[in-house]
């Protein structure tokens, strides 16, 4: 995904947006569900559900469930903290027909007549993310984010499973509509969202074989990416159908409420990080301020953008990586809380040639997906959400000085490419491939102590910012 951290949302609350007066009490039956008054009633002969917090946020935000209330509720319990009212309406079984459509439209003209804010969070779960994308596109201005969590965007992807498609068509029958058709398909109607620049945190199973990232989420990426429009996307790589949430979803909840509060990220200048070895520093050029990747990168961006260089020479993704015997793997630098206390909008990682010399990799190459995994974990949770994306290094030639370095001719580079390209897959994050990068230029590329010169930095540079092409 090839977006940033921008929140440029059109329709949003202002801080001078003025709100009806929030009811102190809702129908039905009173209870308690997590610390905060819980009411069970009825609105269009279906079950529906309002949790109250103790102190609510201004402006009165509510997050509504379609369905599968109180499944997998980490995130709900975050923003009930952060005061956000959390709502049920249940439609789970109704497979979005037009009635269930019109249902919902009742129910929140009757949360927003109560005091709620008039932009709603949509959070669908499986099939309640078909829900929540077919509400929006059709009240797009009535949304002001969207969770997704797993969701089901394609019906057409219900005829694998006869029984469920089944259900899928008696129920549609009942509205006087044989089967839904093409223009019914959440997967055929995003445009109304791009258009409405509605914000969405879409949180996707990497192994999920019940609505597959590619066949689903991704969809939801691609469109949004094509128009540049911005969305945070998590995969949990391993992880199936279940379970939903997220460990830590403070950072889903803070961007939740940035969204709806208006914050622009556009305040500053958006942030590049760039992670890497002596190839990101500069070594090779003769001013790492102004002829390193990422300064060449930094004048290729403009001035919407700021590039941090983080490059450590001899660093490693390997936490126990070494250089001839001095500990260098990346987590362990300095460079890296820097990198993370800078909170990033994006990121970019440059790591693993230094992993390929032969005292690394023939010692610990089996903890190199794991200890590039964890390093993908620990930025891809930090606050400010950032997008994420994996560079294959430029071929380091052997000769008799990079020999001297530990680099031989083993084959160890090309295992590398193999499991970053893997670790970019189940990840749903972007590839940055400059392995050939300097193809038919090589003799000029580098300089003497077999690093980019400048002209060679400025062809990685390049190389980046074109895959970067869609946040510009």
């Amino acid at each position: 995904m090839k977006r940033l951290f921008s929140l440029i949302l059109a329709g949003m609350m202002t801080a001078t947006a003025t709100f009806p007066a929030l009811c102190a009490e809702w129908p039905g039956k009173k209870s308690v569900w997590n610390g905060a008054d819980r009411y069970d009633f009825r609105i269009a002969d279906r079950e529906a559900i309002m949790v109250v917090p103790e102190k609510p946020l201004k402006g009165n935000p509510w997050v509504w469930r379609p369905a599968f209330f109180d499944a997998f509720p980490s995130i709900d319990k975050e923003l009930l903290k952060k005061g956000y009212h959390i709502a049920y309406f249940n439609v789970t079984d109704e497979w979005e027909r037009p009635r269930a459509i019109r249902a919902g439209k009742e129910f929140y003209d009757f949360a927003v007549a109560r005091g709620l804010m008039d932009k709603v969070v949509m959070e669908g779960l499986s099939r309640g993310g078909f829900y929540s994308l077919r509400w929006a596109q059709t009240y797009p201005e009535l949304v002001g984010a969207l969770i997704l969590d797993n969701p089901l965007v394609d019906l057409d992807g219900l005829k694998v499973n006869p029984e469920w498609y089944a259900d899928v068509s008696r129920k549609w029958n009942e509205d006087s509509i044989a089967t839904p058709q093409m223009h019914h398909n959440a997967v055929n109607n995003l445009t109304p969202l791009v258009e409405h620049r509605v914000p969405i945190l879409l949180l996707s199973g990497g192994a999920d074989s019940i609505v597959p990232f590619k066949k689903h989420g991704k969809i939801i990426k691609d469109t949004y990416e094509r128009w540049n429009v911005p969305m945070k996307s998590i995969v949990r790589p391993h992880s199936g159908h279940h379970p939903h949430g997220l460990d830590n979803s403070a950072p889903a909840a803070d961007y939740i409420t940035r969204c709806l509060s208006g914050d622009r990220a556009d305040a500053r200048p958006l942030r590049v990080a760039c992670i890497g070895d002596s190839m990101t520093e500069g070594v090779g050029t003769d001013d790492f301020s102004t002829q390193s990747y990422p300064a060449v990168l930094q004048s290729l961006l403009g001035e919407r953008f700021e590039v941090g260089n983080f490059g450590v020479s001899c660093a490693t993704m390997l936490r126990k990586g070494t250089d001839a015997g001095t500990p260098f793997g990346y987590s362990g630098l300095p460079a890296m809380k820097r990198a993370l206390d800078w909170s990033p909008d994006i990121v970019i990682i440059a790591l693993g040639v230094n992993d390929c010399k032969s005292y690394n990799w023939e010692k610990y190459q089996s903890e190199f997906v794991a200890d590039y995994q964890a390093f993908i974990d620990t930025f891809r949770m930090i606050p400010s959400l950032p997008e994420i994306y994996l560079v294959i290094e430029p071929y380091v030639h052997v000769n008799p000085q990079t020999r001297s370095w530990g680099f031989d001719d083993k084959g160890y580079y090309e295992q590398m490419i193999s499991r970053i390209s893997k670790l970019a897959d189940d990840n749903g994050i972007g590839l940055i491939d400059l392995q050939h990068v300097f193809r038919g230029e090589c003799a000029g590329a580098y300089a003497p102590n077999d690093h980019p010169n400048p002209r060679g930095a400025y062809m990685m540079a390049r190389s980046v910012c074109s895959s970067l092409a869609g946040v510009r």
